[in-house]
């Protein structure tokens, strides 16, 4: 089309010389035949000659110029390149290919994916680009990354680099793309936002682009640039996809207990799927396997502990299945240290999303300190028991139980007091100093759990403002204590809180003759802050993460994220309550140890497309699936230095080689999402972000070979620009008409007399005889 547009500029420039040839040939001389009356035509015409002469030049200028504007309109795209229309910009073409995990589908009948055709779409229009257009590129699997931005004008570099593209398992970033051409086109003071075009190569599926998502602004650099982009895909795949695993446990135990698996022979897990695109309509079976992986095992060994089936009904979108776990499958492979529970279901369109892994720690055994002074003293009654003798039985109420209780005098401690414990139980804070308090911090940050309890000792608690500074509590702790003339219960509707998930079914039989006689009030506890509640609605138990205290460094990596701290508003005394000596005291004590360990390690799993968190003193992770790929690096404040944009497991090792846990990044589930989206909501979607409608071109590439290519050529031969020299054309034609008639001097006269000798057919001719 450049040639085509090129030559017909020339053959339409060199037909304005059909006009004048045809001025000079009619100006040819002919053979004068004199008359009788010639003497006063002449003496009329000499008379006229001038304005007769300027008459003619007129219109043989319109005429030249309607040539001229259908030339220019014609050939605009070559000769606004080359300056001769004034523009002399070439155009600048942001290429943004969809390599999100929506675009791993695979089409219908073929092993081709959607990103397969988007790179061959890519190149190809490329390749239609001119010698003085230049291309950026940028991929949109989250965050979006601008590989040639500001665009380039070596288009065969582009051309390579579009062929190296990989598949991601995150979610697209359309924000985040139009952001990065936007400060492109700023910092390169792109002269004429006309001159830009934005191509657009994806399926538009719902994983890609939500409607329900506000558009990004378009910044003003980019203002008034045209979009071209694929039509969205009408016939949806269908898809089904892992959303998640919630185990019943988080933290898991192997030493056996009475001659069997402590936690993972009971255990649960409950995995949840859902269906997206047009199978949703028809009723299926998907197939869930568990298995688990350590990663002290060679490279892809793991053992299948569980499976199940779901059975899809036409219409159902969600679903959710509980996978028992099989203990005899497991001894030797998970016993002890890091690993991840992993779920598979039947393979389909996109597989990246078919595969969900959760890093479990399995643990032989529980180190927990409780900070208290030693009493030598045995078969001590009940009723004189101190608190920590009472959080000790419930602890450890047998000899063979998974957690181990040493008991730390409050006055000693040191890093060395507090290295290989899991937990801390301070049933006397009033002993701790602020050098304590500062070290309890340091054990938090470092994925430790804290619970503070209210000392029976004393009735002014000075203790807690050191412990509110130190710890940066999110809630603060009154200093005196409350005694109540009719005992406290716990409230019968407590909230829904996964660390004491599997209490739940038994809770109100539990709680029902537990009581309360003095509380120290927990206040300000933020929203979702409280495990359990009194009946009067103030909390009885309460967990949060530390925050940042406000004398930390702002040069220091921040330690939030990690570490809880569970505070209780009554001690465990008979003379505050009777919870001691009932059967809830072992398993509120062992669940909420337990799980808050578990929340206090922090969650070492991630979405596609995020940086996660690693385990304490982690320096890189490795790939559990191949020996080949390079470590991903881990920064000072303990996440990865790049986003992670493809799923997998990782190993966690320090500087030494040693393993400090698994980490695990998943596909993004939205991003999988394979409903399908209507062209017209598609372009409201691209007009809200900023583009002019009339500058939106959807392209249906199986339309005819080489649509995009030939939208580009359209776009630079542009009907828009091209129409004021259409209607310059048509304006010269419309005038040329009117002088033509004026200056033909073709007039009626419906006078009825005439003067002998005058010419009735030319007034004009007339005047100049007279």
């Amino acid at each position: 089309m450049t040639f085509l547009n090129l030559g017909l500029a020339i053959g339409g420039l060199a037909c304005i010389a059909i006009p004048i040839a045809i001025h000079l040939l009619f100006r040819k001389r002919r053979k004068p035949i004199e008359w009788a009356a010639m003497q006063f035509l002449l003496e009329a015409y000499r008379k006229q000659r001038k304005r007769l002469t300027l008459e003619q030049l007129i219109l043989l200028a319109c005429r030249c110029l309607i040539i001229a504007c259908i030339a220019f309109a014609v050939g605009r795209p070559v000769l606004n390149a080359l300056g001769v229309l004034g523009g002399g910009s070439a155009r600048t073409v942001y290429l943004l290919i969809d390599n999100s995990l929506a675009a791993t589908a695979q089409d219908e009948g073929s092993d081709e994916t959607a990103l397969d055709r988007h790179k061959r779409d890519a190149i190809e229009a490329l390749r239609a680009l001119g010698d003085t257009d230049r291309a950026g590129l940028v991929f949109l699997g989250a965050p979006a990354e601008p590989i040639i931005v500001p665009a380039s004008a070596d288009i065969a570099a582009v051309i390579d680099t579009v062929e190296t593209i990989e598949p991601t398992d995150a979610a697209a970033d359309f924000a985040g793309a139009l952001a990065a051409i936007t400060a492109a086109a700023t910092e390169n003071e792109q002269p004429d936002p006309a001159n830009s075009v934005v191509l657009i190569l994806s399926d538009f599926l719902q994983g890609s682009l939500d409607p329900a998502q506000p558009a990004p602004g378009l910044g003003e650099s980019l203002e008034g640039a045209s979009l071209i982009a694929s039509q969205p895909r009408t016939v949806a795949p269908g898809n089904t996809q892992i959303t998640g695993i919630d185990p019943l446990r988080s933290l898991f135990f192997a030493q056996s207990t009475a001659g069997g698996v402590d936690a993972l022979s009971a255990a649960s897990v409950r995995v949840t799927l859902r269906r997206t695109g047009p199978t949703v309509a028809h009723s299926a079976v998907s197939n869930v396997r568990l298995r688990v992986e350590t990663g002290r095992v060679a490279i892809g060994q793991s053992q299948e502990i569980g499976r199940s089936t779901v059975r899809w009904s036409p219409g159902q979108e969600n679903a959710s299945v509980s996978v028992v776990i099989n203990a005899e499958a497991i001894p030797s492979l998970a016993r002890g240290g890091a690993a991840a529970i992993i779920a598979e279901i039947d393979r389909d369109t996109i597989e990246g999303d078919n595969t969900f892994r959760l890093p479990i720690e399995v643990r032989d055994q529980m180190r927990v300190g409780v900070l208290a002074r030693r009493r030598f003293t045995d078969n001590i009654r009940a009723d004189r028991l101190a608190a920590s003798e009472w959080l000790a039985l419930a602890l450890n109420p047998t000899d063979d139980s998974v957690i181990d209780v040493r008991t730390i005098d409050p006055a000693s401690i040191d890093a060395a007091a507090l290295a290989g414990l899991d937990a801390v139980l301070a049933p006397r804070p009033d002993l701790i100093d602020a050098a304590g308090w500062k070290r309890l911090r340091t054990f938090l940050d470092a994925g430790g759990l804290l619970a503070i309890f209210p000392p029976s000792e004393t009735t002014v608690h000075l203790w807690t403002d050191a412990a509110t500074r130190e710890l940066g509590l999110p809630w603060t702790i009154a200093r005196e204590t409350i005694a109540h003339d009719e005992p406290l219960a716990l409230d019968k509707e407590q909230p829904a809180t996964p660390m004491l998930a599997l209490l739940t079914g038994e809770f109100e039989a539990l709680t029902s003759r537990v009581h309360f006689f003095q509380t120290l009030p927990i206040e300000n506890a933020g929203a979702g802050a409280a495990v359990l509640r009194f009946n009067d609605g103030s909390p009885f138990i309460v967990a949060d993460r530390p925050s940042t205290p406000a004398t930390a460094d702002e040069n220091e990596p921040s330690a939030t994220g990690r570490g809880l701290v569970i505070c209780f508003a009554s001690a465990p005394m008979l003379a505050w309550t009777d919870l001691p000596a009932k059967p809830l005291m072992v398993p509120l004590m062992n669940e909420i140890i337990r799980e808050g360990l578990a929340q206090a390690r922090g969650s070492w799993s991630a979405i596609a497309g995020q940086s996660p968190s690693a385990p304490a003193r982690t320096v890189e992770l490795a790939d559990t699936a191949s020996t080949d790929a390079p470590p991903v690096l881990i920064t000072p404040t303990g996440t990865t230095t790049d986003p992670m944009r493809t799923a997998g497991l990782f190993r966690a090792t320090d500087d030494r080689g040693a393993l400090r846990g698994l980490v695990a990044v998943n596909a993004s589930a939205d991003a999988g999402r394979t409903n399908a989206v209507a062209p017209s909501t598609l372009e409201s979607w691209f007009a809200d972000a900023g583009f002019n409608p009339a500058d939106i071109n959807l392209i249906d590439p199986d339309q005819i070979n080489g649509s995009y290519s030939q939208a580009l050529t359209d776009d630079d031969a542009s009907a828009a620009s091209s129409l004021p020299y259409l209607v310059a054309a048509l304006l010269f034609a419309i005038l040329e008409t009117l002088l033509a008639r004026w200056f033909s001097h073709a007039t009626a006269d419906t006078r009825t007399s005439r003067t002998p000798g005058m010419n009735a057919a030319n007034p004009r001719v007339n005047e100049g005889a007279a």
